[in-house]
């Protein structure tokens, strides 16, 4: 009877040291998961930048493809505009020359005509010659005039020519300027290339950090869970233990055996089944799937991570959550990681697990039969929801309706 006793009372002792234990986890845990989630907030981010800097060099790389393209076709077509140039810049200082020499004749052919005028004034000629200087000074003015008109007529070809070509050289030192331009726009672009490929790989390094932080993290917890979850299951397994060697000791029949059973493994495990039941309604009314079921491609390295759970994006907050399918509540508690959860066992060996609640209703218990429909608590925005049958995982988006 003494041993008995003793045993019962270790047996106390142990169940409040396990209780200790898992409490000063939960607050490890919950300290964990807080910062896992900053930190997961800050890898979203990290990764829009990336994908944006990614977007950004595409865009830049081809921009100089085309400019390098553009440049090797437009070398030789450079160099004969810029020898095209001189020569027109070489004929326009002939035709300025040209035109100086034009004006001086234009001015010498207007004074002599003055002066011829002033020879033949009447009043100054009164000689019997006079008649025949006249004469003279009529042909030769005839002469000038048709000179000067020659000259006249010159001058104005060559003011056009000398305009036609002004406009000419501006266009080719503008043709000349912007095809060196793509040059200089090259430079500029293969620096900020390279500036973005020098960002892009210190943000890839941190990012694979944090990712590979965050992993051993989301293991660590994981087991940490199990563990927890185990301890739990043996110090309910104890203590029916403990009422099964009560009624024997009542019944004077001890046994020296006991089976351990583990209780919930019926909805734990890893591998994936198809789910070929009926539909049933979703946990919230208006949602988005936020996250899918099973493999998930990491959009930076493409890394493969399993997703066991979906998560729904209520676009209401603080949103009712309502059980999908007939059963009895076995667990609702406050966890370290997943914050308030509720599991609910159904037929056919099914598990529904509601996790990351921000309230549980007062009137889920556990061991309560709730039916369909039925509301078991509130998240303010997002719901970690996943099914089980037996030992396989259910993708949950097989099992609800989803609008």
């Amino acid at each position: 009877m003494k041993k008995t006793f003793l045993y019962f009372a270790l047996s106390g002792f142990l169940f409040a040291n396990v209780d200790t234990q898992i409490a000063k986890n939960q607050d490890i845990l919950r300290q964990k998961s807080q910062i896992e989630r900053s930190i997961a907030r800050k890898l979203n981010e990290v990764a829009k930048e990336i994908l944006d800097e990614q977007a950004e060099l595409e865009k830049i790389t081809e921009e100089i493809e085309r400019l390098s393209i553009s440049i090797e076709k437009n070398k030789n077509l450079i160099k004969d505009k810029e020898e095209n140039l001189e020569d027109l810049t070489q004929q326009n200082t002939k035709l300025i020359n040209s035109r100086k020499e034009l004006e001086e004749k234009i001015v010498k052919i207007i004074a002599q005509d003055f002066s011829f005028y002033l020879i033949s004034d009447k009043d100054y000629l009164d000689s019997e010659d006079s008649i025949l200087v006249e004469e003279v000074l009529e042909k030769m003015d005839v002469i000038m005039r048709k000179e000067f008109a020659k000259l006249s007529r010159e001058y104005k070809s060559i003011n056009s020519k000398i305009d036609t070509q002004a406009s000419q050289i501006e266009d080719l030192k503008k043709s000349i300027e912007e095809l060196k331009d793509e040059k200089v726009q090259k430079s500029s672009l293969k620096k900020r290339q390279e500036n973005i490929i020098a960002t892009l790989d210190k943000k890839k390094r941190e990012y694979k950090q944090q990712l590979e932080r965050i992993e051993e993290e989301r293991q660590a917890l994981r087991k940490t869970l199990e563990q927890l979850k185990i301890v739990k299951e043996q110090e309910a397994e104890e203590k029916r233990r403990q009422e099964e060697m009560q009624r024997a000791l009542k019944e004077q029949n001890v046994g020296d055996k006991v089976t351990v059973r583990q209780i919930g493994s019926s909805y734990q495990g890893s591998q994936y089944k198809k789910y070929h039941g009926s539909k049933t309604i979703a946990p919230l009314e208006d949602f988005t799937v936020k996250r899918k079921f099973g493999n998930y491609i990491d959009p930076i390295y493409k890394i493969k991570i399993f997703n066991e759970s979906v998560i729904l994006s209520s676009n209401v907050p603080n949103a009712k959550v309502q059980n999908v399918l007939d059963g009895k509540v076995i667990y609702a508690k406050d966890t370290a990681v997943l914050e308030k959860v509720v599991i609910v066992e159904n037929s056919y060996g099914i598990h529904t697990i509601y996790a990351h609640l921000s309230k549980i209703a007062p009137t889920i218990k556990v061991g309560e039969k709730i039916r369909k429909g039925y509301v078991i608590g509130r998240v303010e925005q997002d719901l970690t929801f996943e099914v089980t049958q037996k030992n396989y995982h259910i993708d949950p988006l097989e099992l609800i309706t989803v609008k």
